[in-house]
């Protein structure tokens, strides 16, 4: 769930009945008007019962959504469910919800409502412990629905001294930009006249209690009346609330500067959070200059227009109403192609500037910092939809893809942006685009696919002329054919792909070949020749190299390579480093080939029930990649059901079971501490984030053995952490709570107790966990 921001004023009723209707139904949406506050009691709500589900309760919010068939997507996304190729992603999220017991809040389901109705309904019949709880403006109209309207918040009578929630709000919030500012007997009068022009919207006091820093409280009512009379005019089929709020809106725009203005509107071509530099770099230009663009931006954020996200943070959002406003607005201008089209320029400049450096020491913060730009990133992929541009971009995203783990998202936008060219005449971009999509489609396990797109690119990239295309195209072409079990023809594919890539300068992808041809020399069951390719890739990296994908990629291939060879010891460390540098970067496919093999290593050392729960915890992660486990690899498949029946035979079929569901039950960073650690069972509550490591090969006396020395980048040794088992259930909520960041009068505030009993629960925790600072909690609870 996202944390709160400012604090939360009023709505015990409403909070208490949908505690209610959750208790005993399984669809409730809170409906209402736009800015009436329907979110803000869904988080709250969602924050207090989410204890009383198995897997917690997931957020979803849908206002950034452009069409109604990327729901299923956002909701994977929430659930950490990567994109699926094979099958549809209705079908994937059905699979996984019908396991688990979790509260899934759907915010902001207005625009794509008949989609959110029909995925209530096509999840509930099918997922029994599931719940959702939805906010729209409007019912979704799906079956077993209960609603709960949310109505503005409630308005103090004129003359009356007592208090109400729509006054408590605005003092509240008048108080903290205006500090000292309080109700009196000579202010109150205007008080409650604002609070009544503006209906007891809970954004529209929020917006209102700002501009206290810059009119005195009478002079803002009579202006507010001003502007009121002027937007009498609307659309009758609107309602009263929702003009109310439009008047608002228009209102704060209205007491922007022309430049503040503009800047709005353009900012509203960017989805989700975005940095200063893209604002510069996108919105600037000589109607509005680069260098006036940082205090235009701070008179947004001072007019509550632009929100800062976090004390310290370098990053803002628009309220998405606001965004929307602008949006309205910059098409008004006649400027939203000219914006969609720098903000797609720019978002490739920062992808291309990642595929430069993809297998250096910088992948890891590079990575991190597109991570950050997800919802950019996808608004930049929809804006280049349909245009020659789509293809640019997805020739320098695929990094991102491949490092994500999201090979179904990658192949998706990479046949889009080749349809759009089909008719075109060869070139070597889109040689590469063939390729590319080839990589990404045999990692879903459909090798025969990826063999024709494969085929495909090479007759493109020799239409082209290309060596580099060609040299892609090879190496596509060789990974289908030896993961499909065509072990000779894939491995002189691969060693000539190696061979290609150094002739035409590409340093990335001589990398990623050269990892390849371990793998092809592993499958064609040629153990030692495997380890001899991987320290090749190693030499490649460079020593002591901070990259994580190809590391990651290429310790898995040497665990398998020992453990072919007998040497459990050697495999279970090289696994253990493949988990923790995959899992740096969230690589779902290689954190669930490293969990798989490290399985097997358990089951060869007698180690049953870690294997049982490794086994559970691998295919939990398989399924959200598609079908076919173990990229569809005939020979590993029957390994594993080998191996996998061994485990069941020892422990017996009940005992085994009750492990499986264990494992599959992990998150993917609670999965990553698990193998990496080398636990027996999972604990309860993850005790390490996982961390990115620093991996040397060093050579040992025995032949065809490498030992592998792992260091967390940024620290000096990976130490145990304590497990919070020893801390009471309110304790354990209490400490959940320091980590989202909350003051002790918060946690008061939200658990409904006295402050001096949450300062001796944070007591208790930081002597039971031998710590010395809210700091370390948070650290340890936010690990998985």
């Amino acid at each position: 769930m996202p944390a709160e921001m400012t604090s939360f004023v009023g709505r015990g009723r409403e909070i208490a009945r949908c505690r209610e209707l959750l208790a005993r139904t399984r669809l409730v949406t809170l409906v209402g008007p736009g800015g009436v506050g329907k979110t803000r009691i869904a988080m709250r709500v969602a924050a207090r019962v989410a204890g009383e589900y198995e897997e917690g309760a997931r957020f979803v919010e849908l206002s950034g959504l452009g069409h109604a068939e990327s729901l299923p997507r956002a909701v994977s996304e929430a659930l950490g469910l990567p994109e699926q190729r094979s099958r549809p992603q209705e079908d994937a999220l059905v699979e996984y919800a019908a396991e688990r017991e979790l509260l899934l809040v759907l915010d902001t389901c207005e625009h794509v409502l008949d989609s959110c109705a029909a995925l209530a309904d096509l999840l509930l019949p099918r997922a029994p412990r599931l719940t959702i709880l939805a906010t729209s403006r409007q019912p979704l109209a799906a079956p077993g629905e209960h609603l709960l309207p949310v109505p503005a918040l409630p308005l103090p009578r004129p003359g009356d001294d007592g208090d109400s929630d729509a006054l408590a709000l605005l003092a509240e919030r008048a108080a903290a930009v205006l500090p000292g500012f309080a109700l009196t007997g000579a202010n109150r009068r205007h008080a409650v006249a604002l609070c009544h022009r503006l209906g007891g919207m809970p954004l529209a006091i929020e917006l209102a209690a700002v501009r206290l820093r810059a009119l005195p409280l009478d002079q803002l009512v009579a202006r507010l009346s001003d502007t009121f009379a002027l937007l009498d005019h609307g659309r009758m089929t609107t309602s009263a609330r929702h003009q109310t709020l439009r008047r608002t809106m228009d209102w704060s725009h209205e007491l922007c500067t022309p430049a503040e203005r503009l800047l709005w509107a353009r900012l509203s071509v960017f989805a989700g959070s975005f940095g200063l530099d893209a604002v510069t770099e996108v919105a600037a230009d000589d109607e509005l200059p680069a260098d006036a663009v940082l205090n235009h931006l701070v008179g947004l954020v001072e007019k509550s227009v632009v929100v800062r996200l976090g004390e310290d943070g370098d990053r803002y959002r628009l309220l998405d109403t606001l965004r929307e406003y602008g949006a309205d607005r910059l098409e008004e201008l006649g400027g939203t192609g000219v914006l969609r089209r720098r903000h797609v320029a720019y978002f490739h400049a920062k992808l291309r500037h990642f595929e430069e450096r993809f297998a250096g020491s910088r992948q890891l913060p590079l990575y991190q910092g597109l991570v950050a730009e997800r919802e950019n990133l996808r608004a930049a992929l929809r804006y280049a939809d349909g245009g020659p541009e789509l293809l640019g971009l997805t020739a320098v995203m695929w990094p991102y893809w491949l490092c994500s783990g999201q090979p179904a998202e990658g192949a998706y936008w990479m046949g889009r942006a080749l349809d759009r060219t089909r008719e075109q005449r060869p070139t070597s971009r889109r040689a590469m685009v063939l390729a590319l999509r080839s990589m990404f489609v045999s990692r879903e396990g459909d090798q025969a696919t990826a063999l024709d797109i494969a085929t495909d690119a090479l007759a493109a990239a020799r239409a082209a002329g290309d060596a580099r295309s060609a040299a892609w195209a090879g190496f596509a072409e060789a990974a289908a054919l030896y993961y499909q079990g065509v072990h000779e023809r894939g491995l002189a594919g691969a060693g000539t792909a190696v061979a290609l890539m150094r002739e035409a300068g590409d340093a990335h992808g001589e990398r990623l070949a050269q990892m390849h041809l371990s793998v092809a020399h592993l499958l064609a069951g040629r153990p030692e020749a495997a380890l001899e390719a991987a320290r090749g890739t190693l030499e490649l990296l460079g020593a002591d190299s901070e990259e994580c994908f190809v590391q990651g990629s290429q310790r898995i291939t040497e665990g398998l390579a020992h453990l072919l060879l007998g040497a459990s010891a050697d495999a279970a460390r090289s696994l253990r480093a493949g988990a923790r540098l995959s899992g740096a970067l969230g690589d779902t496919l290689g954190v669930a080939a490293a969990m798989n093999l490290l399985a097997w290593v358990a089951v060869d050392e007698g180690r049953m029930r870690r294997a049982a729960c490794l086994f559970g915890a691998c295919a939990a992660q398989w399924r959200k990649i598609g079908p076919q486990s173990l990229v569809g690899n005939p020979q590993m498949r029957a390994m594993h059901d080998e191996y996998e029946q061994r485990a069941r035979d020892e422990l017996g079929a009940g005992r085994y079971t009750a492990l499986y569901a264990k494992g599959a039950a992990l998150s993917l960073g609670a999965g990553v501490l698990m193998a990496a650690e080398d636990r027996d069972a999972p604990s309860g509550v993850p005790r390490q984030r996982t961390t990115a490591v620093r991996t040397t090969a060093v050579r040992t006396t025995a032949p065809g053995t490498t030992a592998v020395r792992t260091t967390p980048v940024g620290a000096a040794s990976v130490g145990t952490r304590p497990a919070p088992h020893a801390l009471t259930p309110r304790e354990r909520e209490v400490a959940g709570l320091v980590a989202e960041g909350l003051t002790n009068r918060e946690i008061a505030e939200r658990l409904v107790i006295s402050r001096r009993t949450v300062d001796a629960h944070v007591e208790h925790i930081l002597a039971k966990l031998g710590y010395s600072s809210r700091t370390q909690v948070a650290e340890l609870l936010k690990g998985g």
